[in-house]
């Protein structure tokens, strides 16, 4: 099957939804089936098109109109893209789309070929949010754009034959945003990749370079610095805990770093709390880890939770409140088994199932045990591609 994995980036681009398409990519050419990757040039000097470990990518010019018209460049931006897809997606048999601009196109231009869209986020919402601080001509402009993404990612979802979430909560959230009926979905939760993820010894040097002695505690977090990751309140739940020689590890960054750091100041935890920026070798930073904490209150899955489960180290997370607090923590971690999931207005109830995970060795190993078994029979991307398939099999119209 030649299938078409589309969003507006990909390589050299690295990010959530760029690693989805690489595994995707990747396990698709191991089964048999060809697979390309239709991107945005989104820098200059990259080729219109190139392979890239095997994956065919095709790449569109980076559609705008001058800045007195930009509000409306979207319009725009829709319309060169249709014509982009139509003369690059033939004898295409399948499309999975992550970006509403993308399914949009592709349903317009290409009636005739599946489409499902595997959402990401509201994008509304998310730019809404993204959005709340700005003034003046930049507030109008976003005003602007978000009606014009709420119109483009509404009528995606009516045209493509399915859409895919990877988590309840986001189906929900979806379904009640847009008035959507729930067979309209498919609850796919995603792989992980259990080679680069899994339980390592110790990176010795690793404790010596970030000056960590060997026998500490540590409690790890992999996310952006941005408000609704939430990491203020670990920070603030860290420095209630009673337990010597622990170091908060906080991988990552975003705008909120400063007033993090700030805050570990003013908490007289400064020293006990490492920010060590954005990392690609995360996978080490698992491997001295005893407890991960992902305290974020809106997450549409939150992968990193599956990082730290084949990696062998116990999760805690936040339980969900919706519609205030979305994310899918209580789908992924099995609370008691595999970790817990917090109280989300508690800084002492995370604190506490931070310090019982950390303070019992036996408890830790067993959760940790745990965790890697259940990724390796639940989460591999191997199994999300076949699915992927067979609802694009069950849609009957298959090209």
């Amino acid at each position: 099957m030649k299938v078409q994995l589309q969003n507006t980036l990909f390589y050299p681009a690295t990010g959530g939804i760029e690693n989805y398409l690489y595994h995707a990519s990747k396990i698709l050419l191991r089964m048999g089936h060809e697979p390309t990757i239709l991107c945005s040039r989104h820098q200059p000097n990259l080729p219109a098109k190139e392979v890239y470990e095997g994956i065919k990518i095709i790449r569109h010019p980076y559609y705008h109109l001058p800045k007195p018209l930009f509000a409306f460049n979207l319009i725009y931006y829709e319309k060169s893209l249709q014509k982009f897809v139509k003369t690059n997606s033939k004898d295409i048999d399948a499309i999975w789309s992550r970006h509403p601009y993308c399914t949009y196109a592709s349903c317009k231009a290409l009636q005739e070929i599946p489409t499902i869209y595997i959402q990401a986020t509201v994008w509304p919402s998310f730019l809404r949010y993204a959005s709340e601080k700005l003034k003046g001509v930049r507030k109008i402009f976003f005003r602007v754009q978000n009606l014009q993404d709420y119109y483009i990612e509404k009528k995606a979802m009516e045209m493509c034959d399915k859409i895919v979430v990877l988590s309840k909560i986001r189906m929900r959230e979806i379904s009640d945003f847009y008035k959507f009926p729930k067979n309209k979905f498919e609850i796919v939760p995603p792989g992980i990749d259990l080679e680069r993820f899994k339980p390592r010894e110790r990176d010795k040097k690793l404790l010596n370079t970030s000056k960590i002695s060997e026998n500490a505690k540590i409690i790890l977090t992999v996310c952006r610095l941005s408000p609704e990751k939430n990491v203020s309140m670990l920070i603030k739940a860290f420095a209630k805990l009673n337990i010597e020689n622990t170091y908060l590890l906080i991988v990552g960054d975003g705008p909120n770093k400063l007033y993090l750091k700030q805050l570990a100041k003013e908490l007289s935890i400064n020293s006990k709390v490492k920010f060590l920026g954005f990392r690609k070798d995360i996978e080490k930073f698992y491997s001295i880890a005893d407890v991960f904490i992902l305290p974020s209150k809106y997450e549409g899955f939150g992968h990193v939770y599956l990082e730290a489960m084949a990696s062998g180290v116990p999760c805690v997370g936040l339980r969900s409140d919706y519609p205030n607090i979305i994310v899918a923590s209580e789908e992924i971690i099995r609370d008691g088994q595999t970790g817990y999931c917090a109280d989300p207005y508690s800084i002492e109830d995370l604190a506490e199932k931070i310090e019982e995970i950390i303070s019992n060795d036996e408890l830790r190993y067993r959760m940790g045990r745990e965790s890697r078994e259940i990724c390796e029979k639940e989460y591999s991307w191997e199994k999300h591609v076949q699915a992927l398939i067979k609802i694009v099999d069950n849609t009957g119209r298959r090209h």
